[in-house]
């Protein structure tokens, strides 16, 4: 469950959990004033029934308290019968329309004396629980309207309150993953004095301290491998120095020199693509845009790889529309990502296999595509490859140094393209770029 689910459902939880305290609470205290006002009433009545029976004292007309009595029992519902004592002993006294009360009704007397005369007076215990239930079902009613509106209220600043927290979080959480996709330096948001906007402030100052590290990082391995390619040069012209003088060493020596001149070319070109990488990563690589035909830059590509292909027995075709075509880029730099991306499908593709290289243009954009039948990708593969360094499941015993997809992705994202690859349909992998034009 998503923090925002669970920060709405608890505060709605808590809202609902004080409306009910409330709500018991104020029932209890109505239930007493409805109590209380209904034993104020039944104390008016006892009085008014014992000031007439004084009145009839006073007057020598024991009638007045029967009649009186009487049509008291009669009109109030609350009582079910009533006894007057008027000299003769204690007699009831007959009611009109009073409906005898059932054996579970538990009859309440109340007595009430003058000098000579006397009453009793019961109050059916049924008849004042209804007029309580009565009294209190308007409040009942009011109540849930109450509450119903209580809820809908609170849960509507419940949504609102977590909708404005988790929205904070979820910034944070999308610029966190641009800083570990190798983006230092964002920053958030710093909004409010509480402990997200304190988590704010800790994760901009990290970033910026991750940028500091970086720029150290690339402006050491920029100053490294310029520094490197001077000395690989010349070992690499030495060593093609000494293989030309095949007649002053011995055949071993020669093979030495060459494994030398080999790595020391491996060594180069590794050491370029760094240099190349910082600068891009720096921004100090110059883009130098120019109209090319980029259908023709991809069959360059190819039939400068073919020798390559040819000798592992690998077939290299190529499909582009017919004619010229025309669109602004660097055409050094497209053509290594070109290079780069077929020579790494030769080199993955075993002996007899095939890499097709498609390219199509249209108004707006220019897409190739380069397909090999080699052993393919696996799951979880395809973003890792084109990040510095990395290398895919199927390049141990191959080579590389995980520097030409990354390079070629930055060369793409240089001419704000985008890059990406796949799997193929009939196996192998499918590599393609797609640069605006």
């Amino acid at each position: 469950m998503k923090l925002f689910h669970k920060f709405s459902a608890a505060l709605t939880a808590a809202a609902l959990a004080a409306a009910l305290l409330l709500s018991g609470i104020f029932l209890k205290f109505q239930e007493r004033t409805v109590r209380q006002a209904q034993e104020a009433r039944l104390q008016a009545l006892e009085q008014s029934v014992l000031a007439v029976l004084g009145e009839a004292e006073l007057a020598g007309d024991p009638l007045m308290a029967v009649d009186y009595v009487k049509g008291v029992c009669s009109s109030e519902p609350a009582i079910g019968y009533c006894s007057l004592d008027i000299g003769r002993g204690m007699q009831p006294v007959r009611s009109l329309l009073k409906r005898p009360g059932t054996k579970a009704d538990v009859p309440l007397r109340r007595e009430v004396r003058g000098k000579k005369y006397s009453a009793r007076i019961f109050f059916s215990s049924e008849a004042l629980d209804r007029e309580r239930r009565g009294a209190l079902s308007g409040v009942w009613r009011n109540l849930a309207a109450a509450f119903l509106a209580a809820m809908g209220i609170a849960a509507l600043l419940a949504l609102l309150l977590a909708r404005r927290l988790t929205r904070r979080l979820r910034r944070l959480s999308a610029e966190a993953a641009a800083l570990g996709e190798g983006k230092f330096g964002v920053k958030t948001e710093v909004t409010g004095s509480d402990e997200v906007a304190e988590l704010a402030g800790a994760f901009n100052a990290m970033s910026e301290r991750l940028l500091e590290v970086e720029t150290m990082k690339k402006n050491f391995t920029a100053s490294v491998t310029h520094e490197l390619r001077s000395p690989l040069g010349v070992i690499e012209t030495y060593a093609s120095m000494l293989i030309k003088e095949e007649d002053r060493f011995t055949p071993d020596d020669i093979s030495v020199f060459k494994r030398i001149r080999e790595n020391a070319g491996r060594l180069a070109n590794f050491v370029t693509a760094m240099l190349d990488l910082a600068k891009i990563e720096r921004g100090k690589m110059e883009l130098r845009p120019a109209k090319e035909d980029p259908l023709a830059l991809v069959r360059d590509a190819a039939d400068f790889l073919k020798p390559k292909a040819d000798e592992k027995r690998v077939a290299l075709s190529v499909q582009t529309p017919p004619g010229e075509a025309g669109a602004l880029l660097d055409r050094e730099l497209v053509t290594h990502a070109l290079t780069n991306l077929i020579s790494n499908s030769i080199k993955f593709t075993p002996e007899g296999g095939k890499v097709m290289v498609r390219a199509s243009l249209t108004e707006k954009v220019l897409r190739v595509e380069v397909e090999d039948t080699g052993p393919g990708l696996k799951a979880g593969e395809t973003e890792k490859l084109f990040t510095p360094y990395s290398q895919g499941s199927a390049a141990p015993g191959h080579g590389g140094t995980g520097l030409g997809l990354a390079l070629s992705k930055a060369i793409v994202e240089l001419h704000k393209g985008r890059i990406g690859c796949g799997p193929a349909q009939g196996g192998g992998a499918l590599f393609w770029f797609e640069l605006p034009v």
